[in-house]
């Protein structure tokens, strides 16, 4: 459990830390409620631990801000001995309980774990589920009444799903729950601690307890069943996972699963007619095996059929089929003539075949099923009352094909958005009633999968307004009044940047069938899939869609996938583009090739959806790693100096298009190297850790925003002034010349910080130009 503990007196500080430690919590500290309101906007807590006479902002002003913007982390304030009044408006400003100095510690970890158990499920102090025992108040954990002994990471994972049976956890989840930002492991670290953990509960009789859930995370999952080992073994590479060749589970809601369900009934029929046609060849196969007729250039088609009707019909729960069609097309790919036995195993074998094929044709249901829909073009929805915004954004893109939607009200809005998923929406949060279910929409937003990013309108540009709609998910900001332009121009960023994030998938595969059965797979997920049938085509698509991963089909007419995979690693601009393989192959030589030509994964089919979802994830996973080492600085998870030059380089051409200005801020801690050298290097890093992620919370309406060494942040916008970015930066540049940092020994220091701020294409044309007219004209204080 994580935990924020916020109090300026030192000693009381480090008492705290020590024995909330020692209970195995995770704790940051911070000295005063400023840097208190940004740690809680920057990630979730279990519990904040608030002083009440803290600097800057006091405990009573900052609970009444957190409840104000949404936080329903529970609260413990700490107050004075004679502190009534306090104690009072405390609760009344939203805390959950209060504690009177001098502390009693037993009396704080009662009361702590008494508020972490709130949101709990069960109510019980003991977290317990089949033997499983951990008692939060001894910090001691039993199976069987069998006395587990865990590390404090492994006491503390184990917790995490215990509190939250249900849930699925992704690496990050965790790594954000059970470390605090002093000290951020790698993703392996995780693995690391599952493996061990695991050991641990299966030495006690506790085997398989924590699943991993295909492509997206772990969860507790006592009642797994055992014995899996063995069952589709040899699918995909081997060695995957921490579990090796073991299947793993895809969690699915009940929603995705009916759609999916119903999109592969729709499928069923949209395809029947093909389904019949290779049927009709083996028929005719099995026609020409009676009458002795059997030509060479039939047996061949028919083998080429069966091993269509092998890689389709498992997707559609028949796996009998696809063995039927396997076994035949083995039969007739052998050398030489076919035996007697062989014959009438093949008659036998394509008569039952088509049994199965007939009877799943008569089982679909024509009323229930629906078939995939056509691609469709940029939704955008505006949720405005304001019918003249509505009318100018539209007539601003009529030329572009794109549509914008206008809803007026807020209750149309979240019946219209619950059955559908738009590219972006325009959130006038001020004009639309309640605003706090305006918030909650905007959350749900944030949260799907994929995301809809949502633009806000407001009424007032404050920094605390910025950072709520930021801490809600909000990918932009714009201060009323506006005009369409503006809207459009900030939208086309944020559209430009989500597209960037969403997964594009190019699925090469010559079977009409795999590639629309494959969109009701992916697209649940966030995934947008281009299908080409013609490999002939391949390169030109290619280089149209730019996609984020390739899927490629290894057997095709006229240029096969192992091929297509060769051209492509041949190129250098798709040399490191993730690419797995679909076969119906299982045989080690199809393998060997795959890897050869530079495949990174490869699924056997009939194609399993949590399988395939599962091998794309890790491989995108995998790439965005690399590019993320590649294009941002690890230290503040801004984009670096290479990634923000080209963002900036970018947004000047887009400026020059629309006929803007462009500013380029740069701000600079002045005694950076000083700070290093006095206060130690962990200092010099919380200052530019904290710092971005001010900046990262207050610049979110299409800005630039990049870290280039040496203490200096850079920032570039868009349709402002110099004297309006000026004048933007004075509030945040008062908070950060206002902060406290504490080194290591307890030495106490500000930070000095200095700007400039220079605009294209007054003072220069291009970054370069700009960067020395501001480092010239010196830097304001």
């Amino acid at each position: 459990m994580r935990i924020l503990l916020i109090e300026d007196e030192e000693i009381l500080a480090s008492v705290l830390l020590k024995s909330l430690t020692k209970q195995h919590y995770v704790v940051d500290v911070v000295q005063d409620g400023q840097m208190g309101w940004e740690y809680t906007q920057s990630t979730n807590y279990d519990l904040l631990l608030i002083d009440v006479g803290l600097p800057k902002l006091d405990g009573i002003t900052l609970c009444q801000r957190l409840r104000s913007g949404g936080c329903f982390t529970p609260i413990l304030l700490m107050t004075a001995k004679d502190g009534s009044r306090e104690r009072i408006q405390g609760l009344d400003a939203g805390a959950d309980d209060y504690l009177i100095k001098p502390l009693d510690l037993e009396e704080l970890q009662a009361r702590i774990r008494a508020l972490i158990r709130r949101g709990d499920r069960p109510c019980t102090p003991i977290l317990e589920v089949g033997s499983l025992r951990l008692d939060p108040s001894s910090c001691e954990v039993t199976y069987n009444n069998k006395l587990l002994e865990l590390t404090a990471k492994e006491y503390s994972l184990l917790e995490l799903f215990l509190r939250n049976p249900s849930r699925v956890f992704s690496r990050g989840d965790i790594i954000e729950h059970l470390w605090t930002f002093d000290d951020p492991p790698q993703e392996e670290t995780v693995k690391s601690h599952i493996k061990y953990l695991r050991q641990k509960l299966k030495a006690v009789g506790a085997v398989d307890w924590i699943e991993n859930v295909y492509g997206l995370g772990y969860r507790l999952n006592p009642g797994r069943e055992q014995g899996r080992q063995g069952r589709q073994g040899g699918r995909g590479a081997e060695g995957q996972g921490e579990q090796g060749g073991k299947e793993k589970s895809q969690v699915v809601s009940p929603q995705v699963e009916e759609q999916f369900q119903q999109a592969m009934g729709g499928l069923w029929k949209q395809y029947e007619g093909l389904m019949v046609q290779r049927l009709a060849v083996l028929e005719e196969l099995a026609a020409a095996l009676s009458n002795k007729t059997l030509t060479q250039e039939l047996r061949k088609s028919a083998e080429r059929e069966a091993h269509k009707l092998a890689g389709v019909l498992g997707m559609f729960e028949q796996d009998n089929g696809t063995q039927l069609a396997r076994e035949i097309e083995q039969i007739l790919g052998k050398d030489g003539d076919l035996s007697v036995s062989e014959k009438r195993q093949l008659l036998t074998l394509i008569e039952d075949l088509g049994n199965i094929i007939n009877l799943m044709g008569q089982n679909v249901d024509y009323q229930t099923s629906t078939a995939i829909a056509p691609e469709i073009s940029t939704r955008l929805i505006l949720i405005d009352p304001n019918l003249q915004l509505g009318s100018q954004l539209q007539q601003l893109v009529e030329c572009m094909g794109i549509c914008w939607q206008q809803i007026s009200n807020l209750e149309d809005a979240k019946n219209f958005l619950q059955t559908t998923s738009p590219d972006l929406v325009v959130l006038n949060i001020d004009d639309i009633s309640w605003r706090k279910e305006s918030l909650a929409l905007l959350s749900d937003l944030a949260t799907r999968t994929p995301p809809v990013p949502v633009l806000v309108l407001a009424a007032t540009d404050e920094l605390v307004e910025r950072v709520t709609f930021a801490q809600y998910g909000a990918r932009g900001f714009l201060v009323k009044p506006v005009t369409a332009a503006q809207v459009w121009d900030v939208s086309c960023q944020i559209l430009q940047r989500t597209r960037s994030l969403r997964v594009n998938i190019l699925a090469v595969d010559d079977d009409p069938l795999i590639l629309a059965a494959l969109r009701p797979m992916l697209e649940p997920w966030g995934m947008r899939m281009t299908g080409l049938e013609n490999p002939l085509r391949f390169w030109e698509v290619l280089q149209s869609t730019k996609p984020d991963l390739l899927i490629l089909d290894v057997e095709m007419p006229h240029i096969n996938g192992i091929e297509l995979c060769r051209a492509v690693r041949t190129d250098p601009q798709w040399q490191e583009l993730p690419i797995v393989f679909l076969t119906a192959h299982r045989e080690m030589e199809t393998v060997q090739q795959v890897f050869a030509v530079g495949g990174d994964d490869y699924v056997v089919k009939p194609v399993v959806g949590a399988e395939l979802l599962a091998r794309i994830t890790h491989r995108l996973e995998r790439s965005r790693l690399l590019q993320s080492f590649s294009t941002k600085d690890p230290l503040t998870g801004l984009a670096n100096q290479f990634q923000s030059n080209r963002d900036l380089q970018h947004l000047i051409a887009q400026a020059e298009k629309n006929q803007q200005s462009v500013c380029l801020a740069i701000l600079r801690v002045t005694d950076f190297r000083q700070i290093n050298i006095k206060y130690g290097h962990q200092a010099g890093n919380e200052v530019l850790q904290r710092w971005s992620r001010l900046f990262q919370s207050v610049f979110c309406s299409g800005e630039v925003l990049g870290y280039w060494g040496n203490g200096e942040f850079v920032m570039g916008v868009s349709g402002l002034t110099k004297t309006e970015v000026n004048h933007r930066l004075g509030e945040i540049l008062t908070t950060l010349r206002q902060q406290i940092f504490t080194a290591f020994d307890g030495d106490r220091f500000q930070v000095i910080c200095n700007f400039a701020v220079v605009e294209y294409p007054n003072d220069g044309l291009t970054i370069q130009s700009l960067y020395q007219v501001g480092s010239n004209a010196g830097y304001n204080s």
